[in-house]
């Protein structure tokens, strides 16, 4: 049986396809974790606020004596199990692998320029990009996420475009310039809900808040950067091996 030829588009489109399964897969494994926590902490939660009413009806030496006892073993019961569900969920670091950065750009644009192409947005990076190596793996998947999310948000006809500088303490940073962004309303350091119960922002704010880990994880950093009537700036700042 012989293979035929990918007719001219397929493979974009198929590459598109994989990241929107990409971004399933993250959607899914939120959802799933969100459940395994409303399971984890309902039931203690309930007994807490229950025991709580308790001392506020009876406010007796005896029954406050109890009830507090048993909000404490609720407490303590309630800790242990975030503690292993942390750990449980808590992955490995990943092995280092420093990789030149040319590379690494030329690689995440190869993946992502067609996926961007279909979405009929322009994807690039500018000259400019140090010779020097920083680590991979982390960069990788923060850079090829930023892509993916530009990809998806940024408007149809647009450029996007990733620049370099040099920060102190031999630091790269990458910058993405991303028209037509709009940046969530809460702090990409913690993952609490938009307001306003913005269900459009959810995923921006997800993507980011998962990169900002990884790049805290491995000495980087990364945030966002919004200027009135300018596009949004998403700043990648890694350690750099020149």
């Amino acid at each position: 049986m012989s293979l035929e030829p990918d007719a001219p588009g397929a493979i974009d489109s198929r590459l598109a396809r994989l990241d929107w399964l990409r971004s399933a897969e993250r959607r899914a494994a939120i959802s799933r974790v969100a459940s395994v926590i409303a399971h984890l902490i309902g039931t203690p939660l309930n007994v807490i606020a229950g025991r709580a009413a308790l001392i506020r009806a009876n406010p007796s030496a005896e029954s406050v004596n109890e009830n507090a006892r048993r909000i404490e073993e609720q407490v303590d019961r309630l800790a242990q199990r975030i503690r292993k569900l942390i750990e449980y969920l808590t992955s490995p670091e990943p092995e280092t692998e420093p990789t030149p950065v040319t590379a690494l750009v030329e690689e995440a644009l190869a993946l992502y320029e067609p996926i961007a192409r279909q979405r009929g947005v322009t994807l690039r990076a500018l000259p400019g990009a140090p010779t020097g190596a920083v680590e991979g793996n982390s960069a990788m998947v923060i850079l090829t996420s930023l892509f993916s999310l530009a990809s998806r948000h940024a408007p149809k006809a647009e450029i996007v475009e990733l620049s370099f500088t040099m920060a102190q303490d031999h630091q790269l940073v990458f910058e993405l310039t991303i028209p037509g962004f709009t940046v969530p309303s809460v702090p990409i350091d913690r993952l609490d809900p938009p307001e306003n119960d913005d269900q459009a922002s959810a995923e921006p704010l997800q993507v980011l808040s998962v990169c900002y880990a990884i790049a805290r994880r491995s000495g980087g950093k990364l945030e966002v950067v919004a200027r009135d009537a300018a596009p949004t700036v998403i700043r990648f700042e890694c350690a750099y091996t020149p």
